[in-house]
């Protein structure tokens, strides 16, 4: 009798502690976590500790296409060459997120309007398309419109259109999915290079840099169809980067056997010319925004038997670069890192800066990694 008591209580407190755990159990169960489409190149506070101290490092983990300064001026906006996808990130490469899900392949080419609200990406097809990461609008170009660039902060583009019937070749501006084009001038040269200078209504164009072309550049208005101007030739392989003012204009050129390239400066008129007796070349180079200042990455180690600009650009070697800056009006070149501190084969190129101008970003052709550089 008396097991019997103690059985039946047994199960009573049994039953009474089952219920009072399932009760809390439900009460206090902890909510499971949403998982979002994040990435953190460096995991923990150590390593982001790490990163902020040394003077240069890669700040992701994927090779990049292109990148560039977010809206804001606090983010970095990048397309992988593994997915295809745009990503942002903090300006010491934490806290990825990406900008779209979808994707057409990995773009050829990731050209950022400039304020990083849209890109123009051109596939290996030939499809190009006008993407706006805020609207998610996407557009894609009509065929024949061919190395398309933005005009400048306008929201517009630029582009070469080719008639196949007729063999012209004409450039262009239109709206940003290419309706309301507007016929600019003829192009007299099959592979052109060209640009909005900046802070005018003028357009630059050039043919491609080639070693075997001796160059001429041209400006035309972006208003209405007219007659180029010829303002500058007799350099070779030359390309051209305009100042941010519009002012000055940056000049590379090599010598006529290809072995040795050297940077230089002229007016917007193509007056005054003033070689700085750098051997690097623009591609290499972005100006600071107050037009005063040019930051450059210098090759070093570059094999003897190689011609500038042709063999560079078509990735037959890499070079081995140093960092430096030059004051425009005194010519005055200052180093920004130490030999020392490049621990690594670095080949600089997609440069662009900070707001602040205290960080130097740039994409590896080495191994295409997004890099920070602190000025």
């Amino acid at each position: 009798m008396i097991l019997k008591k103690i059985f039946i209580i047994s199960s009573i407190l049994l039953l009474v502690t089952l219920v009072f755990f399932g009760i809390y159990t439900i009460a206090f169960k902890p909510e499971k976590n949403t998982i979002t489409e994040t990435k953190e190149i460096k995991g923990t506070e150590n390593d982001i500790t790490d990163v902020l101290a040394k003077k240069m490092t890669n700040i992701t983990s994927d090779p990049v296409v292109s990148a560039t300064m977010g809206i804001n001026g606090d983010t970095i906006r990048y397309y992988d060459a593994i997915t295809g996808r745009a990503w942002t990130m903090t300006l010491r490469g934490t806290n990825q997120e990406v900008l779209s899900n979808e994707t057409k392949g990995v773009p050829k080419s990731a050209k950022w309007s400039a304020n990083g609200e849209s890109t123009i990406l051109t596939y290996e097809n030939g499809n190009i398309f006008v993407h706006n990461h805020t609207t998610s609008a996407d557009n894609k170009l009509r065929d024949g419109m061919d190395d398309v660039v933005w005009s400048g902060s306008s929201g517009k583009i630029l582009y070469k259109y080719y008639e196949q019937e007729s063999g012209e070749r004409t450039l262009n501006i239109a709206s940003a999915d290419g309706t309301n084009w507007k016929k600019l001038a003829d192009l007299p040269f099959r592979n052109t290079t060209f640009a909005q200078i900046p802070s005018s209504i003028l357009a630059a164009f050039w043919p491609t840099a080639d070693v075997h072309t001796n160059t001429e550049l041209f400006t035309t208005t972006t208003i209405n169809e007219s007659t180029p101007k010829k303002i500058f030739s007799d350099k070779y392989g030359a390309n051209f980067l305009f100042s941010p003012n519009g002012k000055k204009v940056l000049v590379s050129s090599v010598s006529e056997d290809g072995k040795k390239p050297t940077l230089g400066i002229m007016n917007d008129d193509g007056k005054n010319y003033i070689d700085f007796q750098v051997p690097t070349i623009v591609t290499k180079a972005i100006w600071s925004e107050n037009s005063k200042v040019v930051y450059y990455a210098q090759p070093n180690k570059v094999p003897d038997d190689v011609v500038w600009p042709n063999d560079y650009n078509d990735k037959k070697f890499m070079t081995q670069d140093t960092f430096y800056k030059i004051d425009i009006e005194t010519s005055k070149k200052s180093r920004i890192i130490e030999l020392k501190d490049i621990t690594e084969q670095v080949d600089a190129t997609n440069l662009f800066l900070s707001p602040s101008e205290d960080i130097l970003f740039f994409v590896n052709r080495v191994n295409g990694l997004l890099y920070r550089l602190k000025l």
